[in-house]
């Protein structure tokens, strides 16, 4: 779910709990997880949307459940990529270690 979807998940939150939606509580809702910009742009767009639609808006649980879920996904995704790029170093320095031991038994069987 974008940035905006979660402020606009949060402002609703915080309408439908009879409060108005300011910068201060939607940002304390999502923990100041969303840039300034985004923040004042999703509570611009809340505020133009009519009290009647705020039912199509996603709810805050599910913004932030969806959030969670792409970031274990990426973690996933770069704990992977790590693991792939340890195993190719490794077996660089493995090569490299075995031309530097041929190497040297060279030299020594030059002496």
């Amino acid at each position: 779910m974008s940035p905006i979807e979660q402020v606009l998940a949060a402002a609703k939150t915080i309408a439908m709990n009879g409060h108005t939606p300011t910068m201060a509580l939607v940002k304390g809702k999502l923990g100041g997880k969303v840039p300034m910009p985004l923040l004042i742009q999703g509570l611009q767009q809340f505020k133009a949307i009519p009290k009647d639609q705020w039912k199509t808006l996603p709810d805050l649980g599910d913004a932030l459940e969806s959030t969670k879920q792409t970031t274990n996904t990426e973690r996933q995704q770069l704990e992977q990529l790590f693991q792939t790029q340890i195993q190719q170093m490794k077996a660089d320095f493995d090569k490299k270690i075995e031309l530097l031991e041929q190497r040297i038994a060279q030299l020594e069987n030059q002496s």
